[in-house]
């Protein structure tokens, strides 16, 4: 029975050596896939995507702040919307749903978050509080003939708080890695009802052609959340380079982010892209920093109104199967915080 926490921790050692050689690996298959970019896989148009996306800290070397997210999503094939989702697209203002292509999606979220330090019972009170964050999501999807600009609309319901279940997560998770268990759990956000609405436009545009049929692209987003999880406007751009860049809008991810909106469409056999990107961020609320707004509980008093995500990373598929790893680097979010934020994040998707 010690055998698998043995060979789990010795695997997390070798973590750094590991994302060299998947970088060096997705290097090399990105250009050798070259002379077989201009194959064309069986169309796989109108076809509903699976994916899940597994974000962590553990590859910036660090246990704190944003901490874990996982999310499980599933996205329908082009025109099978719920009424319910598309009556209340059609209420945003700025969106257009009145697209030729029209998605819904349907994920389950989990994100915890911590402080600096973790071995102490009673937290610094000038550091983040603890808090995890369980949610369903509902998405509209919408995107023009062209292909060019896509439109969403996410609606986030869930809890903050003990309900949660993040000291069960967390703590459990440390146990198989066999690393010091989290001692604050005590004083965690109180249990709040939560609500986010999210909208977003992005909008691409094709790049110069390159050798080796490489070609580029580049996106323009903007958006908005509102509810008393996070309330937030936020603009940011995306820089790919690879082929069958028509595939999707970029990997999926946990929000807030520079994400797609977990559709994948391979037009080809082999295809991929390297990115880069970022995403500026004016925060009016963020229960994570803030605390529950209905409830006395921990908060930080020094929360900056204005964050930044730096991200690049590489995306890679073979016929329907989509795999992508993404670094970020995240500004710090208040006064206190010691250092910048760096996580990653794998997806995997597959489109059927």
């Amino acid at each position: 029975m010690k055998i698998l926490p043995g060979l789990l921790s010795r695997f997390v050692d070798r973590l750094p050596l590991l994302q060299n050689l998947i970088g060096a690996a997705s290097l090399a298959v990105l250009f050798s896939c070259s002379s077989v970019a201009q194959e064309v896989a069986d169309p796989v148009k109108s076809s509903g995507v699976w994916s899940i996306t597994s974000e962590n800290d553990i590859f910036g070397g660090t246990d704190r702040n944003y901490s874990n997210g996982i999310r499980i999503e599933r996205v329908s094939p082009a025109n099978k919307v719920n009424p319910v989702l598309d009556w209340a697209a059609d209420r945003i203002p700025f969106l257009n749903i009145k697209r030729k292509d029209m998605r819904e999606g349907w994920a389950l979220s989990h994100t915890i978050f911590t402080p600096e330090d973790i071995s102490v019972r009673v937290p610094d009170p000038n550091d983040r509080p603890y808090a995890a964050w369980l949610y369903l999501s509902g998405t509209v999807v919408a995107k023009t003939k062209a292909g060019n600009i896509q439109d969403v609309l996410q609606v986030n319901l869930g809890v903050v708080g003990p309900l949660a279940a993040g000291e069960f997560v967390q703590q459990n998770w440390h146990d198989l890695i066999q690393v010091g268990e989290p001692q604050g759990w005590a004083s965690q956000l109180r249990n709040e009802p939560g609500i986010e609405i999210i909208a977003q436009r992005m909008h691409k545009f094709k790049g110069p052609e390159l050798p080796f049929g490489l070609a580029s692209d580049y996106g323009l987003h903007g958006g908005v959340t509102l509810g008393n999880v996070r309330t937030y406007g936020a603009i940011g751009a995306m820089a790919r380079i690879g082929w069958d860049l028509e595939a999707d809008f970029g990997p999926p991810r946990i929000r807030p982010a520079l994400a797609g909106a977990g559709t994948f469409d391979p037009g080809r056999l082999w295809g991929g892209y390297l990115f880069a990107g970022f995403e500026g961020r004016a925060v009016a609320r963020d229960i994570f920093l803030d605390g529950n707004l209905w409830r006395d509980s921990a908060r930080v008093s020094d929360r900056r109104d204005l964050v930044a995500d730096l991200q690049w990373g590489v995306a890679i598929h073979r016929g329907d199967v989509q795999l992508a790893f993404t670094f970020v680097h995240r500004t710090e979010e208040f006064i206190a915080q010691a250092g910048p934020q760096r996580f990653g994040a794998v997806s995997i998707s597959i489109a059927h």
